[in-house]
């Protein structure tokens, strides 16, 4: 399942890349906190989650955010693609996601992630991301994280079925085609579970 990072311009997103930036920006660095240094004055830097169904755009989503991101504030990129363990395991990766990050930073702790070699189906060494940085969270099921911190941005990505499933199964080829049905199971099981849109601070809508 792992991604190739398309670009933002492959789909076109409303509100704008404008507008959503803005909304980020204005939630995650308040009152001045975007001139701050490194130091240790952030105990626990902002995190960012970006949830919605297979191909609605979350990895194109977050690199723009992340190109936009002050220089002053290191931010790291996590992919739930590198969590989830196998075509049956979102809601493992999800478990992950709590135990590996949010877990540790929630006690001021730096995090020390696993990474699914998709390839050659083992875990290798991931990302170790200190407590002060900031994080953007993309992939289906980043909502449903209970240690997640109440003060994250949550944006929900929406796109029609048929664009959503062309831009899903490009990047995976034909190992996504033959677990399509069964990933669409697993996360529509996780939207009546955990009810995510319901935790969005942004929806937004992509399309072509």
């Amino acid at each position: 399942m792992a991604n190739p990072h398309p670009s933002s311009s492959e789909l076109r997103f409303s509100p704008d890349l404008t507008d959503i930036w803005a909304h980020v920006s204005a939630s995650a660095f308040p009152a001045g906190s975007a001139e701050e240094s490194t130091s240790s004055r952030r105990v626990t830097g902002s995190v960012v989650l970006i949830d919605g169904a297979s191909g609605t755009g979350k990895t194109s989503l977050a690199a723009h955010l992340a190109s936009r991101w002050p220089e002053n504030r290191p931010v790291v990129v996590v992919h739930m693609d590198d969590l989830y363990g196998g075509w049956t395991g979102l809601a493992a990766g999800i478990l992950a996601l709590d135990v590996s990050l949010f877990g540790p930073r929630s006690r001021g702790e730096e995090a020390r992630l696993r990474a699914y070699n998709w390839g050659t189906g083992r875990w290798e060494d991931g990302l170790t991301i200190p407590a002060h940085v900031d994080v953007i969270v993309e992939g289906c099921g980043s909502f449903g994280a209970a240690e997640s911190p109440s003060s994250a941005t949550r944006i929900w990505l929406d796109a029609p079925l048929d664009v959503r499933r062309e831009r899903a199964l490009s990047r995976g080829g034909e190992d996504f085609d033959r677990h399509w049905d069964a990933w669409e199971r697993q996360f529509e099981q996780y939207e009546r579970r955990a009810q995510p849109v319901a935790l969005a601070s942004l929806r937004v809508s992509a399309k072509r």
